[in-house]
């Protein structure tokens, strides 16, 4: 089983588990985290943000949840 499947999996699809969007400075940290160091601790926090975080609504919401999506899908290609 891959890296990717294993933490989906493990974080699971509750459709009552809400997360909230996080500041875009952790975003930012997060998205380095995984890019540069592939860290699976910090995938995996953006795997649970990407999967349970509410659609932000614009301003700071929008732009960190561009750097985490960024970190899923360039993250996915190391881990899978």
């Amino acid at each position: 089983m891959s890296i990717y499947s294993d933490i989906s999996n493990r974080i699971g699809w509750d459709k009552d588990t809400k997360v909230s969007i996080p500041s875009i400075d952790e975003a930012k940290e997060l998205h380095n985290d995984v890019m540069v160091n592939k860290s699976i601790e910090a995938y995996e926090s953006i795997f649970r943000y990407h999967r349970f975080a509410p659609q932000p609504d614009g301003g700071d919401d929008e732009i960190a949840m561009r750097y985490i999506h960024d970190a899923f899908l360039e993250g996915r290609s190391f881990f899978q």
